[in-house]
């Protein structure tokens, strides 16, 4: 029987939420031709700031365009996203709120979700997401109470301004949900085998075109664009942090072959991976 996993999110034991500040520097870093965050899901409730930007957000079927404001995930959703455009003052706050946490404080946000449309108008979030990064990247030894206490401002904030009970509707495009989980959670545990289309079609009993057309609705990639962009995810950091040979590590993440590997990073990364390794080598 398959299991279904959800991406794991590591807090802080002193700050229960997983905070993030991204600018050009660090997007382009690591996203630097495509910026694409293949579909995922976890418990936690993901809750960002993205300014100077343009992303798409799929959440399910449904494509969201969203610039210069917040994307919202609730729990356990599959999600991916992508790039559209970004300029010179990128500035991304991501905020992973721990689900322990939010259950503890509001033990019944199970049934409810946050929806950040209710409001066009998002100046009250966005004030305490200032305050929040003044906090994060001015720490001192009690800085974490402070933290902790804006985590609850933004929590709060959600709760009184953008909580929805769950309706039947959304109780069953969970259920939908749980269908593309299993595919997901088995593509990441064989992702280094011989997967084709036909055989994960097979082995979910649908016909090739059923298993293609639904594969896109839920990711927004195709299966085989989705495999190789989780494949390169895998192996990028055994081709930054080892010294381990193109051909070792193309095999060990499942590319056909070393020049697979070589394409699909260069087309990511604008250069090959060896030239990449050696450039990040001599900047550290």
């Amino acid at each position: 029987m398959e299991t279904v996993k959800y991406e794991k999110i590591v807090h802080s034991s002193q700050i229960p939420a997983m905070i993030t500040i991204l600018r050009k520097e660090e997007i382009h870093h690591f996203f630097q031709n495509d910026l694409f965050i293949p579909a995922h899901w976890h418990r936690s409730i993901e809750v960002s700031l993205i300014d100077h930007a343009s992303v798409v957000l799929q959440v399910g079927k449904e494509k969201t365009v969203i610039e210069n404001d917040f994307t919202c995930i609730n729990s356990g959703v599959v999600h991916s996203l992508w790039g559209n455009s970004y300029d010179e003052e990128v500035h991304c706050i991501i905020v992973i709120l721990s689900y322990d946490f939010v259950r503890k404080v509001y033990p019944n946000i199970d049934d409810v979700v946050f929806d950040l449309s209710i409001k066009k108008d998002h100046q009250d979030l966005r004030l305490l997401y200032q305050k929040l990064e003044k906090l994060y990247l001015h720490q001192n030894e009690t800085t974490y109470l402070s933290i902790a206490a804006c985590l609850l401002e933004i929590l709060q904030c959600l709760l009184d301004n953008y909580m929805i009970p769950k309706d039947k509707t959304m109780r069953n495009s969970a259920k939908n949900q749980e269908k593309i989980k299993k595919v997901l959670s088995y593509l990441h545990d064989h992702y280094q085998e011989d997967l084709t289309l036909k055989s994960m079609a097979q082995h979910y009993s649908m016909s090739p075109e059923h298993f293609s057309r639904k594969f896109h609705n839920y990711t927004g990639r195709t299966f085989r664009d989705y495999k190789t962009n989780y494949r390169l995810m895998k192996a990028y950091d055994d081709i930054v942090n080892s010294d381990s040979t193109i051909q070792d590590i193309s095999q060990k993440h499942g590319f056909l072959n070393v020049k697979s590997l070589i394409k699909a990073f260069s087309e990511n990364y604008g250069e090959t991976p060896l030239k990449y390794r050696k450039k990040r080598q001599k900047k550290a």
